[in-house]
């Protein structure tokens, strides 16, 4: 009904009848109640439940609240349709578990979950789910814990958020940075061998000619002449030597004939020697050889790492350092040198020639980390992590 004073506002009457001592009803009264805030905030509920449902389906992202009492899971509409559920079902936490977490994360969810009803701290790990449908997802679990007055954990809210394109998106991205690092290792092979079997050999045919010239001289010809056979004979002699460096950082035989750990000594000499270091040791925990792939790029980080060392770091002491695990190996260069700012050098990396991007790329690209730890003043450490798989898996912490 309308107001007295306002037409826009909401009134709830309620009829009471009133009977006699003889049970006649004779009269009446009415209670009445201004209703328009309630009814506002009612709409303004409504609507804000419809914009967090349409918010949630554009992000594929649903929400739930576990009450650990009672083991009761209330989902969003949205995480039902990510699960594959009738909106509104209602489950309980320890059955949509063992019927929609895939087998292979079955074990990890379940440790999570054990350690959140002690521990309210926020979390966030990726599980893949088995939607009712039998397809596979890959969602983003995050959320943290509710606690009591008597301090312990009575409920947990959170979110779960479908990532299953971006995924694969990754995958795809990784895949092909790895057949152009592939691409890319074939061609230094092809240059190397070009440069090897064609330029050094002419180069080095010319020094003989040269030499065998200077000889022929003898004493006949003048000192002048002699010594300047003689400089462009030993310059002739630099540049091949120069060019066999070159040749070796294209395609380091070394890395293909012995492996990893050899080639790394190697790298790790030459620096000391260019750098004039006090020290540049190599520990390793390998046993073995690794898949070619990991080598090599494993290798070519390294490589990198200690060609900044060489060329900006200023330091007096290096280490190359692997480590291997069931699961991966980690390669670390450390040095005592200056430093750098890593957001400074990131934005100009092409610039100053650290090669940063190209190292977390490569690294990237088969599945891996990429860690550059330093600040300036304080030395450098580059770490690489690998997996020991199929280099469409991601490295996992």
């Amino acid at each position: 009904m309308n107001g007295y004073e306002e037409t826009r506002r909401l009134w709830s009457i309620t009829f009471v009848p009133l009977a006699d001592a003889a049970g006649v009803v004779s009269g009446g009264m009415a209670l009445c109640r201004d209703i328009t805030e309630q009814r506002r905030a009612e709409e303004l509920l409504r609507a804000s439940q419809h914009q967090l449902a349409v918010a949630q389906r554009i992000a594929e992202v649903g929400s739930w609240d576990w009450d650990l009492a009672t083991d009761e899971l209330a989902m969003s509409d949205e995480l039902c349709r990510i699960f594959g559920l009738a909106p509104g079902s209602k489950v309980a936490m320890g059955p949509v578990v063992e019927l929609l977490i895939h087998p292979a994360d079955l074990e990890r969810v379940k440790g999570e979950l054990a350690r959140m009803r002690s521990d309210p701290a926020p979390f966030r790990f990726e599980h893949r789910i088995v939607r009712t449908d039998g397809t596979v997802r890959t969602v983003m679990a995050r959320g943290e814990g509710v606690v009591g007055e008597d301090g312990q954990v009575e409920r947990f809210i959170g979110t779960e958020q479908d990532i299953t394109e971006r995924r694969r998106a990754d995958a795809e991205r990784r895949r092909l940075l790895h057949r152009v690092y592939e691409a890319q290792e074939g061609q230094d092979r092809r240059l190397a061998a070009d440069l090897h079997d064609g330029h050094v050999q002419s180069l080095a045919a010319i020094g003989f000619k040269l030499e065998q010239a200077r000889l022929r001289l003898g004493a006949s010809g003048s000192p002048e002449v002699d010594e300047l056979l003689w400089q462009v004979t030993k310059d002739l002699s630099a540049e091949v030597t120069s060019l066999r460096r070159t040749i070796g950082r294209l395609r380091p035989l070394v890395l293909v004939e012995d492996g990893l750990e050899a080639a790394l000594r190697e790298e790790a000499k030459s620096a000391c020697n260019r750098a004039a270091l006090v020290s540049c040791e190599v520990t390793s925990e390998l046993d073995g050889r690794l898949d070619p792939v990991v080598e090599t790029a494993l290798f070519r980080v390294a490589q990198q790492a200690l060609a900044n060392v060489v060329d900006h770091a200023g330091a007096t002491h290096a280490l190359v350092a692997i480590e291997c695990s069931a699961r991966g190996v980690t390669l670390r260069v450390s040095d005592d040198g200056r430093g750098f700012d890593p957001d400074h050098v990131q934005v100009l990396a092409d610039i100053a020639h650290f090669g940063l991007i190209a190292m977390r790329e490569r690294v990237e690209a088969l599945g891996g980390r990429f860690l550059v730890i330093t600040a300036p003043g304080e030395g450098t450490v580059v770490e690489a992590k690998l997996p020991l798989t199929d280099p469409i898996v991601r490295w996992e912490p």
